[in-house]
């Protein structure tokens, strides 16, 4: 963890080598003229994004995991005396209040509001092809009042999890004490994109001898330590230029990317930076004398060039080739967009009945949309829609078709599924998952 200067890395140091798990609801700044700790951040609480997740569990203790597509995200370990009779256990995705530009989930753990007689281990787990340098990562908890608290988290490489002891429940995140941000994930021609390396900043430390956690203020600006250093800002993949700059803290935490004039088609640019901290580790049991070490960072982020036209497909997440150039026309009273690939008689019609900007949810009706493909496979034709007729003889649509216009282009997609153009069914259907995007030269 970054200390704030030389006489602060021992108050810093002792602190994180006793982080147990829990948080005191009241904290108070230490009487020591050296350090100037910073208001800790009181945040929301999360909203849920899905039911919760539970089981009732007893006291010969159990397990229980979340996880979507068969992919295991957060496990909950309970042993053997941890609680006296069957308790309900309960896993919740909720928003990730801590740091809502993280696009992380946060998880709210059940039962709230009980002490359990025995720690339970909790693992949150991560993609390391794309949550890279784990050695910064590190857990945090949300108190009553609103404030998120660091506590010891242990890292595992081999299983790619963060884990940690507790004897309350709460809402729980993972996050990186180091992060580089940029302020947009897209650009077009000549668009520029400001980049960011973020630090996670302490709040007051609690002086009492019960010490167990650590409050967090802000993410702000790298630099508050002085004990790193930052270099070689480079574009490691793709085109544009990249101008690093003077952050607040007087080091190049900054950067200025800049797309290139032409883009002919969709492309991801990464760039790269390095970041070496000499002394700023986390408190982790599994870690060496139980500080795990920060090191040498190389943080990388990507930013998707969109070209002035486009035309993009997926059908069940895999790319479709079709033309760069789509057409666009306004016929009795509807917008028609339509793109082909006439080597693999690939076509794409999108129908919206009006002519406005807006949402057309799908169906056949004014304010509506229609989705419709044909294409060919082992030599037979094929057509999907996004419509179905029911054994009652009653049309079935689905999906949702967003426009919006700019000088003088046609915006949007089409997010939704599609069904086989003679298909009936009175039950399940099935289906093909549509993303159609599309930014057009409008027509006549």
């Amino acid at each position: 963890m970054y200390p704030y200067g030389k006489k602060e890395i021992i108050l810093v140091s002792a602190l994180f080598l006793v982080l147990l798990g829990a948080c005191n609801d009241d904290f108070s700044t230490p009487d020591n003229g050296n350090f100037i700790p910073l208001e800790p951040i009181k945040k929301p609480l999360g909203v849920p994004l899905d039911t919760p997740f539970s089981a009732f569990i007893g006291p010969h203790g159990g397990v229980l995991q979340y996880g979507e597509h068969s992919k295991t995200e957060l496990r909950m370990e309970i042993p053997p005396g941890a609680v006296e009779e069957p308790t309900s256990f309960s896993i919740q995705r909720i928003t990730n209040t801590h740091d809502e530009l993280s696009g992380r989930s946060a998880f709210r753990l059940g039962p709230e509001g009980i002490q359990f007689k025995k720690p339970i281990k909790v693992s949150l787990f991560y993609d390391p092809k794309v949550d890279m340098n784990p050695q910064t990562r590190m857990v945090a908890f949300q108190r009553n009042d609103g404030v998120w608290c660091g506590v010891s988290t242990a890292l595992d490489e081999s299983k790619q999890r963060v884990s940690f002891e507790t004897t309350h429940f709460s809402d729980w995140v993972w996050f990186d004490f180091i992060s580089i941000r940029a302020n947009k994930k897209s650009a077009g021609k000549g668009e520029k994109v400001e980049l960011k390396l973020l630090e996670q900043v302490l709040g007051a430390l609690n002086a009492t001898n019960q010490i167990d956690s650590v409050p967090l203020a802000a993410m702000d600006e790298i630099g508050l330590s002085k004990d790193l250093s930052i270099a070689n800002w480079k574009i490691v993949k793709g085109p544009g230029t990249l101008v690093p700059k003077i952050n607040t803290n007087a080091l190049f935490g900054n950067a200025i990317y800049t797309a290139p004039e032409a883009i002919p088609q969709f492309e991801d640019v990464e760039i790269q930076v390095e970041v070496d901290s000499k002394s700023g580790y986390i408190s982790d049991p599994l870690a060496p004398n139980g500080r795990r070490k920060f090191g040498k960072l190389f943080l990388i982020t990507k930013i998707q060039l969109i070209p002035e036209n486009y035309i993009s497909l997926k059908l069940n997440g895999i790319a479709q080739n079709l033309s760069q150039q789509g057409v666009s026309h306004i016929i009795n009273s509807s917008i028609h967009i339509r793109a082909e690939n006439e080597q693999q008689a690939l076509t794409v019609s999108l129908q919206c009945y009006g002519t406005a900007e807006g949402i057309y949810p799908g169906g056949d009706a004014p304010g509506q949309s229609k989705f419709m493909l044909s294409g060919q496979q082992g030599g037979q034709r094929y057509f999907l829609n996004n419509f179905f007729r029911h054994c009652d003889n009653q049309y079935m649509y689905n999906g949702t078709t967003s426009v919006s216009e700019k000088d003088g282009y046609l915006e949007g997609s089409f997010i939704g599924q599609a069904y086989s153009l003679h298909s009936v069914d009175c039950e399940d259907q099935e289906a093909t998952t549509v993303e159609f995007l599309f930014k057009i030269k409008r027509g006549s």
